[in-house]
């Protein structure tokens, strides 16, 4: 019975890997997936898409905007109270229905901080009590104008930042799909490094079980010691329980560059190990050119200082003298005859002028403007000090992309030496002219040498990947990045 049950676990287990798809996915591939399909990169979307709508209600600021509201209808039964000719009051009952249309289109001045309105209206009123009656009043043409006389202006204010904050919404795209890139490159890398470890465990521990079968036979003609036999057994374990270790890690990074890439679980990943990073000749002063061209920060700085000057200037505007404005000039008529009522029409006018003088307020308008003042320093300071920052962050890029070519070539030229030294052990020791330690360092330093290849491989991609960020530059192409973006 347990024979039965071990075979049909063992024929669900091979069944279960059998639906297994094996993909091998390049680098270029994976990074093109994550742009794609990774979370990252569809917060990195949804962001650009809340920008460009906030740039969208920016502009439509600036057009008409031409609105129809009204009360269809208004029902009102209430009680009222006049002054009659003896200086008395008396309540009498309102009942009626009333309907209200309007029709306006209104336009914000960008120049001045105003508002101009074209307005047109209709009422009707129901008197449902007494002598009913129904009453017209219109309103064919009514011009409206409001105007701050001393103001900050923030519509004007508006058109400086928003376009720039658009432009930077757009860059900073860019940049994070860039950096969806060096996450891809990092997931991949990571599975890379994880399946060449558990190839070389399995590598290991096929050649210490071979050499361990012929250890014994040298032992049993007295050709090694005990020391050594023992020594070949311990490399065997050690080789098994490494193997374990190293599946462990796989199976872990398989799963967080699958999921990233937005395959299930299906899918086993083949990573193929990536060529060559581009060898680019780069210079700081050529890299720091791009950067200030084509990097968000420029707009972020330009967009910063501008908002701190306009609390400046908000400040100024509420600290003294105010006054507004408002004119209307238009027509209206009323009728019992709806026909009437757009005739006979008469003039209607309205003009007014308001105004704020604070007398005393303790020094508050005169703080907040020194406060206002004092940030826009403090402001400025951040700037230069972040821009410092920016410069060290390129320069550093820099180096290290110079640096990890230099370096790629001794590490690659290692890895060739380490491997034809350790076939050259095995060899040797085979024909016992050498011992198990000299051949234990030999397959260590194979296996480092590997390792450390593929970890220098990864950072001159990661460089690499860092220099197009900064710059949103194709230096292959000799172009900048441009990420298509949807159309919303």
């Amino acid at each position: 019975m347990k024979i039965v049950l071990m075979i049909g676990w063992l024929l669900s287990v091979l069944s279960a890997f059998g639906q297994q798809e094996q993909k091998v996915v390049s680098l270029g591939e994976a990074i093109r997936l994550a742009q794609e399909q990774s979370l990252d990169a569809m917060v990195a979307k949804s962001q650009l898409r809340a920008s460009y709508w906030q740039y969208r209600n920016y502009k439509a600021d600036l057009l008409p905007n031409v609105k129809l509201t009204g009360t269809l209808p208004s029902f009102n039964r209430t009680l009222s109270s006049y002054l009659k000719e003896d200086g008395t009051y008396k309540y009498v009952s309102s009942n009626s229905i009333s309907e209200q249309l309007s029709l306006s289109v209104t336009q914000n001045i960008p120049l001045t901080g105003g508002q101009l309105s074209l307005q047109s209206q209709l009422e009707r009123v129901d008197q449902l009590d007494g002598e009913r009656a129904t009453e017209y009043m219109s309103v064919p043409f009514n011009v409206v104008v409001s105007q701050p006389l001393i103001t900050a202006n923030p519509l004007k204010w508006s058109m400086k930042i928003e376009p720039e904050k658009y432009k930077e919404a757009q860059q900073q795209f860019a940049v994070s799909m860039e950096n969806v890139a060096i996450q891809a490159i990092s997931y991949y890398f990571d599975l890379l490094l994880a399946m060449i470890n558990v190839n070389i465990d399995k590598q290991n521990l096929a050649s210490s079980e071979k050499l361990m079968q012929i250890a014994q036979g040298k032992r049993e003609r007295g050709l090694i010691s005990d020391n050594d036999l023992l020594q070949l057994k311990l490399n065997y374990l050690n080789a098994s329980s490494s193997l374990i270790q190293t599946e462990q890690a796989y199976d872990q990074k398989m799963f967080a560059l699958r999921n990233y890439l937005g395959y299930n679980d299906q899918v086993v990943i083949v990573p193929d190990i990536p060529g060559e990073c581009p060898e680019i000749e780069v210079t700081f002063k050529h890299v720091m050119e791009l950067a200030s061209r084509n990097n968000p920060f420029r707009y972020d700085v330009v967009c910063r200082m501008l908002q701190a000057q306009q609390q400046v200037a908000q400040a100024k505007a509420n600290w003294g003298f105010q006054a507004d404005v408002y004119a209307s000039i238009g027509y209206t008529g009323s009728d019992r005859d709806f026909k009437h009522t757009y005739r006979n029409l008469r003039n209607r006018e309205s003009v007014s002028l308001g105004i704020s003088i604070p007398i005393l307020n303790w020094g508050k308008g005169r703080g907040q403007v020194e406060l206002a003042r004092s940030r826009e320093e403090i402001t400025r300071v951040q700037m230069e000090k972040e821009t410092l920052n920016f410069e060290q962050e390129v320069l550093t890029a820099v180096k290290q992309y110079q640096e990890q070519n230099r370096l790629n070539e001794i590490v690659r030229l290692a890895d060739t030496v380490a491997q034809k030294r350790y076939k050259t052990a095995y060899e040797t020791f085979v024909l016992g002219q050498i011992s198990v330690l000299d051949l234990n360092t030999a397959q260590t330093e194979q296996d480092n040498a590997r390792r450390t290849y593929i970890s220098q491989l990864y950072s001159s991609w990661v460089y690499f990947y860092t220099l197009r960020k900064l710059t949103l530059y194709d230096f292959e192409k000799k172009e900048d990045i441009i990420y298509e973006q949807e159309k919303y």
